[in-house]
């Protein structure tokens, strides 16, 4: 009898990374997560608590706010003590790890400032950044113009990734769920 196989023989073996880009890859995920750069470079400033923090990031919700606080602390990045009284309050504080995070953090926003234009117009939905023209990141309170930046990405001729706008009513990615299951229920 042979031995079993490691992994199904339709499923190929996933690819090994050098460890330096696997230790880049979950540095990129975190880093990658909406308000988690803002909220280490908020605690440099020093301890705050979550109204202190409120005001210094005023564009992060309360939810987001407070589960990156819970990651970032589960991490080992940020330090919770809360203390006793009527009300209990609690103040969050960056441990060493989350200080050490500041210098790449610092470096990133140095190299963001140089290279990724904020000032400039808008892209008009559908057309793509010419070449030599730095990247533009939506500001606090925009909403990404290209629809390539909303998820609505096809495949096109030659396996190249076309975008094409939402339909009007379906921007909502629930609501799309919802018609894309209505319409396949409806073509049987």
């Amino acid at each position: 009898m042979t031995s079993p196989h490691p992994h199904p023989p339709h499923q190929p073996n996933p690819p090994q990374l050098p460890e330096p880009l696997v230790a880049l890859t979950r540095a990129s995920s975190l880093l990658g997560r909406l308000g988690t750069g803002l909220i280490v470079t908020a605690l440099a400033k020093g301890p705050a608590d979550v109204a202190q923090l409120r005001e210094r990031l005023p564009g992060l919700s309360d939810g987001l706010l407070t589960r990156r606080l819970r990651e970032l602390t589960t991490l080992g990045l940020v330090t919770r003590t809360a203390h006793p009284g009527t009300p209990t309050s609690t103040v969050y504080t960056l441990a060493s790890h989350g200080k050490a995070l500041l210098i790449p953090l610092t470096a990133l926003t140095i190299w963001a400032e140089g290279h990724l234009c904020a000032n400039a117009p808008e892209a008009k939905p559908g057309r793509r950044r010419q070449p030599g023209h730095p990247a533009q990141i939506p500001g606090p309170g925009q909403r990404p113009t290209h629809a390539a930046d909303r998820g609505h990405v096809r495949e096109g001729r030659e396996g190249e990734q076309t975008a094409r706008p939402a339909p009007l009513g379906l921007r909502d990615s629930r609501r799309a769920r919802a018609s894309l299951r209505a319409s396949r229920l409806g073509n049987r």
